[in-house]
């Protein structure tokens, strides 16, 4: 069966469930698309948008009609589509006294900015406004289509609103709520809904796409792909040459304390990375990349598959100077280390929290193994 979803990377249950569904003229009209954050989930509600109203019959989506070329995660200016964020009331507010549809909305951007600031809503306003959408006849297409992006976001009054519609939707209309934490959504408004799991991507999966499809090179692709965790999104965004600059600088500070053993270093530096006020969270997961691949090296790694399982590919000779050393306090550090970044987005104390991550890298004063 041919797949109606051929950009969709590494998500073949959700994708193969959605053609058969598709294929067969039964899909549900209420979907919740979820799973990590990252993993292509409104890329392929955008894509499920564009299956829907595609104009060319028998090949859809066929790219080339007014309708999916109206369609896309850059530049959404479909009638018919209605795409929500989290946002916030002073921004609803003002876009309130712009003419509908004037402009097309960049839908990446959209994601990116609600993700970055995680106390904004999916507003009861923009709920009402949405739900209105839905009950108009489309102005072009077949359907009216709404997505709710971030849905465990929406406040209980929205969801209940939401609701209502779950239980008697127009004919024409469809809605896909995609959602990275599940259970958080009210058990009414998942019980009306069909479930769709996403999963993290194959490794092997991201690094083949960037190579093939974004014309990355082969070895930034694999080295992308093993920084991803397994969210593509992830491997898009990352900004590889600060990423680059902040890991050598972590990595030096991470072969000074593990060669010198001074808890001095630790305490002093601490100070500087606790400081670094957003950037803190991304230098702890570099941290703990290191450290996991640090207790990789020091696994026999001749014998599982080499450095094809490190994350931090090009790394691989250092990482390995350094891997006995870090062996006798890897699980104590590495535990160290979880619990900080558990502890710091839960506001605790970034220096003390900090200084303790570091300390813990300090080498065994017994000394590595013989």
């Amino acid at each position: 069966m041919r797949s109606l979803f051929p950009g969709i990377v590494g998500q073949p249950r959700a994708t193969e469930g959605l053609t058969r569904s598709l294929s067969s003229g039964r899909l549900c009209p209420s979907l919740v698309f979820h799973g990590p954050t990252g993993v292509g989930k409104l890329a392929t509600a955008v894509a499920l948008c564009r299956v829907l109203l595609c104009g060319s019959g028998a090949e859809r989506p066929c790219g080339q009609c007014r309708a999916c070329r109206r369609i896309d995660e850059r530049a959404l200016l479909h009638p018919d589509v209605r795409v929500v964020f989290p946002e916030k009331l002073s921004e609803f507010e003002k876009g309130e006294a712009a003419p509908e549809g004037t402009a097309a909305t960049d839908l990446q951007e959209a994601q990116a900015e609600a993700v970055r600031n995680p106390v904004w809503s999916v507003l009861m306003d923009r709920i009402r406004q949405s739900i209105a959408f839905l009950h108009r006849r489309p102005s072009e297409g077949p359907r009216a289509i709404l997505v709710v992006d971030q849905a465990h976001r929406m406040p209980a009054e929205a969801a209940n609103a939401l609701l209502k519609t779950l239980e008697e939707p127009p004919a024409h209309a469809a809605l896909v709520l995609v959602t990275s934490s599940y259970h958080a959504l009210i058990p009414t408004i998942r019980s009306r809904c069909q479930a769709v799991p996403f999963q993290l991507v194959p490794r092997s999966a991201i690094a083949d796409h960037l190579a093939a499809r974004r014309s990355i090179e082969p070895q930034e692709a694999e080295l992308r792909a093993g920084l991803s965790g397994g969210r593509i999104g992830a491997a898009l965004d990352l900004d590889l040459a600060e990423f680059s600059r902040r890991r050598e600088v972590l990595l030096g500070l991470v072969e000074e304390l593990l060669r010198r053993g001074d808890p001095g270093i630790a305490v002093a530096r601490a100070e500087g990375i606790a400081r670094g006020g957003e950037s803190l969270d991304g230098d702890l997961e570099i941290l703990m990349t290191l450290q996991r691949d640090l207790l990789v090296c020091g696994a026999a790694p001749q014998r599982q598959g080499g450095d094809a399982v490190l994350v931090n590919l090009d790394l691989a000779s250092r990482l390995a100077e350094l891997a006995d050393r870090f062996a006798a306090r890897a699980p104590e550090a590495i535990e160290n280390l979880e619990a900080a970044i558990d502890a710091i987005r839960r506001k605790g104390n970034r220096q003390l929290l900090v200084e303790d991550v570091l300390l813990g890298l300090l080498p065994d004063p017994a000394g590595p193994p013989s």
